[in-house]
């Protein structure tokens, strides 16, 4: 019998093994036979800290007038499960979980699906006078589920929607479906609990939790300053939604999400990191409510809550309008634009809230039955100026949620696909320096110094442009999984192309004059606007 653990892989294991997951799967036993709450959410944090594939992140302490609070955090070990990957034992399955990635890891332990939300942490409220026992409440990310296809994943992975179904369940028990736009924004989750009669607030982005006393502000306990930490933001409109509450709907605000709900999940939009789609105020996209077990409920449930509390919808279809004002600074103005007038520069300064103005909105969303799924995914696809969106499947009986699937738009693949060409064969290229026209500097005492480069990695601004489209080009050829590759690719290989040239044009002129460019502000536009430059560039585009 062959060493080579390749030849394993043609067993092609689809679960992690007993001898990794073994005393997981005692504890996940337990869970499940579990009847009461308190209990099962104690076995939960169990089997997560033995987990060997998750992390116990270390407690973050705060002290407030009233309480101690001790908020512990779980995620995922990626680095690990990479490193078992390429072990010998871990190979066979490598196969299986399609990459190196939570997403592959998610696809190889169905106890993780089930256990391991996209977000958790522990809250702990002690009393500071010792009279009463301590609180204790998960705060739940919402599970882990899947794109409809390969083309509706970001990361490379054999996850397929159906194995993220709840209990069982399969596209063929549905019997409708709910279509909610994808917010283009990052991870948000904003919760509450009750201690001693104190409510609190919690929120945070995916990996992250924050709390202080529901009536305070939030600016009193943390800061919104740091444009690099979405949480910092999340916080500070959760906090400014609840205080614009009347004191009656706070009542009742706390109550529903203290004992009939767990989280409400949304998407903090920011105008300093644009994905592929413009975002040119700060505002919060929410999307639907969990339930204290973390499961997804109802969309009309969510959308009526929504409503109810004066959270509106901010956009009529799935797709955001195109920005009213398309262009942008010239490279020579960039630098005083950042230092000036960007929102980032408002966000470092403490970013100014309008007392009155409603800052968290909900998605757009509609009904659908079950027969007309083909098509709704068909307009899905060609939709422009979105990310795509998220379906929730309904059981054709009981009309509950069984699962959650993505469908993204073709336009935001393709221009997703563009924007890592551009990373890696030419922004990465401009910051080390290896682009002849623009050597690195570095400040060293106030003195501007070139950095020394190997000279077999310097090359002309017009090779490293010829390299990038060559890649557009390639990349564009090699999304065959994307619906209308065969029709298309040429088409979106053009714009690809069209963009990197204007791109190199507008932003480096073309490498003729780099003394009046600042590279680190054009590598910084890049990287947080880039969704405004597609737009600018096709604005220019359907002019001509």
């Amino acid at each position: 019998m062959s060493d080579d653990p390749r030849d394993a892989a043609a067993a092609a294991p689809t679960e992690l093994p007993e001898s990794v997951e073994g005393r997981s799967r005692e504890i996940y036993e337990e869970w499940r036979a579990a009847t009461s709450p308190a209990e099962r959410d104690r076995l939960q944090v169990k089997f997560l800290k033995g987990h060997p594939f998750v992390q116990a992140k270390e407690p973050t302490i705060y002290e407030f007038a009233k309480h101690r609070a001790e908020v512990s955090g779980f995620r995922l070990h990626v680095y690990k499960f990479r490193k078992w990957l390429n072990s010998k034992k871990g190979y066979p399955y490598k196969r299986a979980a399609g990459g190196m990635s939570d997403d592959g890891l998610y696809t190889v332990s169905p106890m993780l699906r089930e256990l391991m939300p996209r977000g958790l942490h522990r809250v702990t409220l002690t009393p500071v006078d010792s009279k009463t026992s301590a609180t204790t409440v998960l705060f739940r990310g919402i599970p882990k589920f899947s794109g409809l296809v390969a083309c509706d994943e970001d990361e490379e992975s054999n996850a397929s929607a159906s194995i993220f179904f709840y209990d069982g369940a399969s596209l063929k028990d549905a019997g409708g479906f709910y279509v909610t736009a994808k917010s283009n924004g990052e991870n948000a989750k904003m919760g509450c609990l009750v201690a001693d009669g104190v409510p609190y607030l919690l929120a945070g982005s995916k990996n992250t939790c924050y709390i202080w006393p529901a009536e305070d502000p939030y600016s009193k306990h943390g800061e919104a300053n740091n444009p690099k930490v979405p949480a910092q933001f999340i916080c500070l409109l959760y906090s400014h939604f609840y205080l614009n509450l009347t004191a009656e709907q706070k009542r009742e605000f706390v109550e529903l999400m203290t004992t009939k709900y767990g989280t409400i999940m949304g998407e903090i939009n920011t105008p300093w990191y644009e994905h592929v789609v413009p975002i040119n105020d700060l505002f919060m996209e929410t999307y639907t409510l969990l339930d204290a077990r973390g499961r997804p409920v109802h969309p009309k449930t969510s959308f009526d809550f929504f409503k109810h509390f004066g959270i509106d919808q901010r956009f009529k279809t799935i797709s955001v309008p195109p920005p009213e004002k398309s262009g942008v600074p010239s490279p020579d103005k960039l630098q005083e634009f950042y230092e000036t007038k960007s929102q980032i520069k408002m966000a470092e300064a403490g970013y100014p809230l309008d007392a009155k103005q409603p800052y968290v909105n909900h998605v757009y969303f509609s009904s659908h039955s079950i027969q007309d799924l083909d098509g709704v995914i068909n307009s899905i696809r060609d939709a422009k100026n979105t990310e795509g969106a998220v379906l929730y499947l309904t059981d054709a009986k009981s009309d509950r949620v069984i699962g959650l699937v993505k469908v993204k738009a073709s336009e935001y693949v393709l221009r997703r696909r563009i924007r890592e060409n551009l990373k890696g064969a030419l922004f990465s290229k401009l910051s080390r320096g290896e682009v002849k026209e623009f050597p690195v500097r570095e400040r060293e005492n106030n003195k501007v110094q070139k950095k020394e480069k190997s000279p077999a990695k310097i090359l002309p601004l017009k090779s490293h442009v010829r390299i990038v489209k060559d890649r557009i080009h390639k990349g564009a050829r090699a999304l065959t999984h994307v619906p209308g590759c065969k029709e298309h690719w040429e088409e979106w290989a053009a714009f690809g192309r069209g963009f990197a040239e204007w791109w190199v044009s507008s932003r480096l002129l073309n490498g003729t004059n780099p003394e009046q460019i600042n590279i680190d502000y054009v590598l910084k536009e890049a990287k947080g606007r880039i969704a405004s430059l597609f737009a600018a560039y096709a604005s220019l585009n359907s002019k001509k």
